[in-house]
């Protein structure tokens, strides 16, 4: 599509404003405010999403100036359904309210023929370009890597015969045990006019993305003057519990994210309870897409997250004479999925 259609399409979509080139149209999240603890109890429940609700509606105003910027997710000024519908989300456990690593905010991007002023209006083009992918079926290549970012075990406790083991060389070897669980894959070439649905790692084939602004949790749209505009998304934290109920499962196969976590720990531990885990997170999902203004044809995509996983206890056979019992164990991952060379 031109850049004409991409500014009508935009247009259509919803009301845009004249500002500059660089629009942001709502603060940065400030770390010391409890988002969503609208009654100032220390924690987030069904509680705070009705209080913003009623206020939303014109029922119960929010009056108390602390009270309305917790009950403000988005810091737009206004305490609006978007709000009570995300404190409710947040109190499910499904959204974090809390920056924890992505960033926050809208950044758009307006010149003579584009406005893209508005998280809306820029999802509609991310989505739209794509879409393309699904229902033109171009050639790319897919890769994938995965890396093992956060690692420790607070208890070590070594059961049999040691030989020399210590508690830190056993530590050391389960690292090395789940970092090569994470080798790279190898690199997936789809060929033009083939179905492209697993590959896109999406968990259902009827799209490849159906993002809404309700989803996200920060965008940048920049463009280099030369054709070529990349919009990055960056999604609400979320309980990989509550996962499929996430933003996350318009994005990715979350049935497979979750089972290949298991596997990973399943295939170095004997046994672990990940049903008692502290926390299970998903974390700093960032969608990147670049794409040509004039066709709308995707050039490069690239989608980023993390796992966290705190797992109480668990044992390991170091050997037929020796066992480990571990307590406290924290593992996180870094995944990266890669589509590129388009062959439209």
């Amino acid at each position: 599509m031109s850049k004409k259609i991409i500014s009508l399409m935009m247009a259509v979509a919803l009301v845009v404003s004249a500002m500059a080139t660089a629009i942001n149209a709502f603060a940065i999240i400030q770390k010391d405010v409890t988002y969503g603890d609208v009654d100032g109890n220390n924690a987030v429940n069904t509680e705070d999403a009705r209080l913003a609700l009623l206020s939303a509606a014109g029922i119960k105003t929010i009056t108390d100036e602390a009270a309305f910027e917790r009950a403000d997710v988005n810091s737009d000024g206004a305490v609006s359904l978007y709000d009570a519908r995300q404190i409710l989300r947040g109190a499910a456990g499904i959204v974090r309210l809390q920056p924890s690593g992505a960033f926050y905010g809208f950044t758009g991007y307006k010149d003579d023929t584009i406005n893209i002023s508005s998280p809306e209006a820029a999802i509609a083009v991310f989505n739209t370009c794509l879409n393309k992918i699904k229902t033109e079926k171009p050639g790319f290549v897919r890769s994938e890597a995965a890396d093992v970012v956060n690692f420790n075990i607070e208890e070590v406790t070594l059961v049999g015969i040691d030989f020399g083991n210590s508690a830190e060389s056993v530590t050391d070897m389960i690292e090395d045990l789940l970092v090569s669980e994470t080798e790279p894959e190898e690199a997936q070439t789809i060929i033009k006019g083939t179905n492209c649905d697993n590959a896109m790692s999406v968990e259902k084939e009827t799209y490849v993305s159906k993002l809404s602004a309700n989803d996200i949790y920060g965008v940048t749209v920049e463009y280099d003057g030369e054709g070529t505009m990349t919009i990055t998304v960056a999604l609400a934290d979320c309980e990989i519990d509550n996962i499929s109920q996430s933003a996350y499962a318009d994005v990715f196969n979350t049935e497979l994210l979750v089972k290949d976590s298991k596997n990973v720990l399943e295939s170095v531990f004997t046994s672990n309870e990940l049903s008692d885990a502290a926390r299970k997170d998903a974390k700093n999902a960032v969608l990147t897409m670049s794409f040509d203004t004039a066709t709308g044809n995707v050039i490069s995509y690239t989608t980023t997250y993390e796992t966290d996983m705190y797992i109480l206890q668990s044992t390991m056979g170091v050997s037929s004479i020796l066992s480990a019992e571990l307590k406290g164990i924290q593992y996180g991952t870094k995944n990266t999925v890669t589509y590129d060379n388009f062959q439209w």
